[in-house]
């Protein structure tokens, strides 16, 4: 019961990710999108190994990337994505649908492993749906790291389903590239606005040899 909540919850501050234009309030929610995140492992493997992945995962995910991420729009001084490729009411339509596709695929796989809820794969697949979707209809970089922070939530969760059997270590190596990536994104969100005066991904375009 208290997984299929937690796996809920994900998918609801995930859409509401998706639907918010204040970076802050982003940032915030994904967050608190990590927290909830955090506790899955202990809800489906209890024991050291879950609890040392909660930690981790709160430690990275719940204060460092976030603190990161506020480092970044306090040094371009954004604090909104003001024109998105697509509009918020298409990219919420556009994110239920493929919730609704996520859910379809998962429940026409085979998986060899029994799962400890039947929300956690859909959950999953949705999850990365919607980090994707953000990804790719924004402009800003703050914003599509977010939407790849989100897109590696969805990666998290699907990699439950192996947590009795994946290595601590890789677990732990997998977690620091992500929170490796994050700093080096938040170092050429600093460049990209330092050159253009702007953290929008399209003056990328711009770029010659």
């Amino acid at each position: 019961m208290w997984l299929e909540i937690a796996l809920i919850l994900i998918i609801f501050l995930g859409i509401i990710i998706l639907g918010n234009n204040h970076l802050g309030s982003m940032i915030q929610l994904f967050a608190l999108q990590s927290f909830f995140l955090s506790a899955t492992p202990l809800l489906i493997h209890p024991g050291p190994h879950a609890i040392i992945m909660m930690i981790v995962t709160i430690i990275l995910k719940v204060f460092l990337i976030p603190s990161l991420l506020f480092w970044a729009i306090r040094h371009v001084s954004i604090r909104r994505e003001v024109q998105p490729l697509i509009g918020y009411g298409k990219t919420l339509i556009l994110g239920g649908f493929l919730i609704g596709v996520s859910f379809l695929i998962s429940s026409k796989l085979d998986l060899p492993l029994k799962e400890t809820s039947n929300l956690l794969v859909p959950s999953a697949f949705s999850i990365v749906m919607i980090g994707f979707l953000l990804l790719v209809s924004r402009f800003k970089a703050i914003t599509q790291v977010i939407g790849y922070l989100v897109m590696e939530n969805g990666i998290f969760l699907f990699a439950l389903l192996l947590l009795d059997k994946t290595p601590l270590l890789v677990e732990m190596g997998i977690l620091l590239d992500i929170f490796v990536g994050a700093l080096v994104m938040g170092i050429v969100i600093n460049h990209i606005n330092q050159e253009f005066g702007s953290a929008s991904t399209i003056n990328l375009t711009n770029l010659r040899d």
